[in-house]
């Protein structure tokens, strides 16, 4: 498969709220063509939580659901569960750990500590009652700015970066299914070159676990999955968070039927 990345055009970041930026980038391969959804922000300005099925007594739900619970900003799916729903590897929510941390080599750690967000393997992963949030999945895709030795397979992708000023990138593919490899190339490219700039970066639950909610003021955007998750982590105003200071345009998504045609091609059911 050939993947193509925007040829040198700066990646357009949009504001949401003061320290709540979205920026959309077209992805284009041979067989489909569809955008990377992103939105970033710095913990000083907002919360980042997790957000659970069994807050709303089930087992699983949709993020969708999720937000509209929390009246969250954005949320994306979370970590990987079992058939039965049970939720596999670490979360941990505001210092409790709700799911212990899973030997698993190649899944890492997504963690905030004293207000810093890191993301380490499995193995670097140390216990501490300073930790009030983290979820393991994996693979990594970006350690230190490189791209690790990656499996192939195609599949929509979620995912959870840092960047170099220690912001947080989550971000989503729309209908266009790639590579982990690919995706982390993206991810790591400068904006000024089309990219997110992300410095360390974690794979999230995928395929038809793959799904984002936001609504933020005016802007609203809605990624349907095809299978109902367990958590979620979302995006949360902080007490002097201010609203409606820059009103966007709502954005209009690719039907949800398209996005299945997707899933489809390429078995994801």
């Amino acid at each position: 498969m050939t993947f193509s990345l925007p040829a040198y055009a700066q990646t357009q970041w949009q504001v949401l709220q003061p320290g709540l930026e979205y920026a959309a980038i077209a992805l284009k391969t041979e067989q489909a063509s569809g955008k990377l959804h992103a939105f970033r922000f710095q913990l000083t300005d907002y919360q980042l939580h997790l957000a659970f099925a069994q807050d709303l007594k089930r087992k699983a739900t949709t993020v969708r659901q999720l937000a509209t619970h929390q009246r969250a900003l954005v949320a994306i799916n979370g970590g990987f569960f079992s058939p039965d729903h049970t939720m596999l590897g670490l979360r941990i929510q505001d210092g409790h750990q709700l799911s212990p941390l899973q030997a698993t080599s190649w899944w890492g750690v997504f963690y905030i500590k004293k207000g810093k967000p890191r993301i380490v393997s499995q193995r670097q992963y140390h216990a501490n009652d300073q930790i009030n949030l983290a979820i393991q999945s994996g693979p990594r895709l970006l350690i230190n700015g490189r791209i690790p030795k990656l499996k192939p397979g195609l599949a929509e992708r979620s995912v959870i970066c840092i960047d170099h000023k220690q912001r947080i990138l989550l971000a989503i593919t729309q209908n266009v299914p790639i590579t982990t490899e690919d995706l982390a190339e993206q991810l790591r490219q400068p904006t000024h070159k089309g990219g997110l700039g992300c410095y360390q970066a974690l794979n999230l639950d995928g395929g038809h676990s793959s799904q984002l909610f936001a609504h933020v003021d005016q802007f609203r955007l809605s990624i349907t999955g095809f299978s109902a998750v367990t958590d979620a982590l979302i995006v949360l105003p902080t007490a002097n968070a201010v609203s409606e200071t820059s009103p966007a345009p709502p954005v209009v998504t690719i039907p949800d039927r398209q996005r299945r045609a997707h899933l489809q091609t390429y078995n994801y059911f």
